[in-house]
């Protein structure tokens, strides 16, 4: 009896928690190129930890990947909105990004990478061997693709726990 009790707790609870908008998601979208077609590069941020507004935008300060023309972006030292800003949407991560800014450089110190978005936006790098003033290397415009939303490993577990207890009671109940 303590048994189904504790079951079904554990079930409920996961259950409850594996499709809340609390949970953390990934959320992966393309840099199209507007001249081509053509991918040219992708961002992908975690949701969590973001500072959510009284309008239910959350806004990020890093990323899990990000790069340019198979050219990853190095990380700021300090994050806090400067370099690197991404804002979405926390009742619908599938609307993706809403705004994006960054002024960065790339992992190898070649360029410096600027650009902003709202769905729409352009990146110029600029080539830092030219001393002292870098200069306009490439100018792309750009429109950001299909958000693609992944959740994370800990919503996965929740519904795994919740998966398995169903799995043990019908076994249970069949025996």
């Amino acid at each position: 009896m303590l048994n189904k009790l504790i079951l079904r707790a554990f079930l409920s609870l996961s259950l409850a928690l594996s499709f809340t908008s609390a949970n953390a998601a990934l959320i992966t979208q393309d840099f199209i190129s507007d001249a081509t077609g053509n991918v040219i590069g992708s961002i992908t941020i975690n949701t969590f930890p973001a500072e959510v507004d009284e309008w239910g935008f959350g806004t990020i300060y890093t990323w899990e990947e990000f790069d340019f023309f198979g050219i990853d972006m190095l990380a700021p030292d300090v994050a806090d909105g400067f370099q690197f800003l991404a804002s979405f949407d926390t009742a619908d991560y599938s609307l993706g990004l809403q705004d994006l800014y960054f002024d960065l450089e790339d992992v190898f110190g070649w360029y410096s990478w600027s650009g902003s978005a709202s769905g729409a936006g352009d990146v110029a790098a600029y080539d830092l061997s030219v001393i002292p003033d870098p200069t306009l290397y490439v100018f792309v415009e750009y429109t950001l693709g299909e958000a693609s939303v992944v959740p994370t490993p800990a919503t996965l577990v929740l519904f795994l726990t919740a998966v398995a207890g169903l799995a043990a009671r019908r076994k249970k109940a069949n025996k």
